[in-house]
């Protein structure tokens, strides 16, 4: 079994709790410190599998309490509530799999949390300012756009595209406003399907074989979905700004289901024809940078309610 070190089984309580926090002091630098939190649920997850879950989970509570009293002296508490729903996710995962969920409650339970936690942020956000949440998320929009634009102020552009660029803030902000819920959604599945992925290999190497993460190239979306994308898709074309906020939203968080079963077939297709893993990440590089590929990719998992992709790949598998 690979030793993992400091992760490795029977770590003494205060290495966990240094582990943790670390993690949690870490993921407040700015900039740098977003990797550390994105990172955060797979490092909780790591531990919890392969530590006392519930020794990981102290040791995590003490930290996030360490870590509060700190921030409480500097009069900047709130980011304890992303570290602390970042943490839940891992812990979530850990439970998850051990209580051998499918992989559907292994990445949705971990979500919600993280969910839970933005929605939180902006309502109690927007209390402290006397604005509406949604005020709230314009406001923080707006302020990152605005900082888009000073950083291209600084590239050798032509003083026309700068100009034009700040005369179209207001659509900018009302774009992303605009679609902001489902970048929520689409950001928390994300980072909680690569923590669960990575998650997964590293566990692999320590030798820990978990039967739901396994079959993770397996994975379909619900068939009912297929109900939410249609009906978002053609709420798209109503005039009714309301509807069609609805249904830009349920449109694109399905298509983002549907480029994760694309990806899971793509998966697939890697370990039945035993791609080499540089080839593997050279193409998922390619299929993250290039938006046709994207759509390509959603596009299979799509259609393969009906077609079924992986059935072929076993045939091929088979007459080999």
């Amino acid at each position: 079994m690979t030793n993992f070190n400091a992760f490795s089984t029977a770590s003494p309580f205060i290495r966990l709790l240094l582990i943790i926090t670390f993690f949690l002091a870490a993921s407040l630098i700015p900039f740098v410190g977003l990797l550390f939190l994105a990172v955060l649920p797979l490092v909780v997850f790591l531990l919890g599998m392969l530590n006392d879950p519930m020794k990981t989970l102290i040791a995590l509570l003490s930290g996030l309490c360490i870590t509060l009293v700190i921030l409480s002296f500097m009069h900047a508490a709130l980011p304890v509530i992303t570290l602390a729903a970042m943490g839940l996710a891992g812990v979530l995962m850990t439970r998850a799999t051990v209580k051998n969920y499918s992989i559907n409650s292994i990445i949705l339970l971990p979500s919600f949390a993280i969910l839970a936690a933005i929605a939180f942020y902006f309502i109690y956000g927007g209390f402290e300012l006397s604005i509406s949440p949604w005020q709230l998320v314009e406001k923080h929009i707006a302020e990152a756009v605005d900082m888009n634009i000073k950083l291209y102020s600084q590239l050798p552009l032509g003083p026309e595209e700068i100009k034009s660029l700040k005369e179209s803030k207001p659509e900018i902000v009302q774009l992303f406003s605009g679609i902001f819920p489902a970048l929520c959604v689409i950001a928390a599945l994300f980072t909680i399907w690569i923590n669960v992925i990575i998650g997964n290999r590293l566990l692999s190497k320590a030798g820990i074989t978990a039967s739901a993460l396994s079959a993770m190239s397996e994975w379909k979306a619900p068939n009912w979905l297929v109900w939410f994308f249609i009906a978002g898709g053609g709420l798209c074309f109503i005039p009714q700004i309301y509807i069609r906020f609805f249904g830009i939203n349920i449109f694109l968080i399905a298509s983002f289901v549907y480029l994760l079963q694309g990806l899971a077939i793509v998966s697939f297709f890697f370990q039945n024809k035993n791609i080499s893993m540089f080839f593997r990440w050279l193409i998922y590089f390619l299929i993250a940078i290039q938006q046709i590929l994207m759509i390509a990719i959603a596009a299979v998992g799509f259609f393969d309610i009906w077609i079924d992709f992986r059935k072929y790949f076993r045939k091929d598998q088979a007459t080999n």
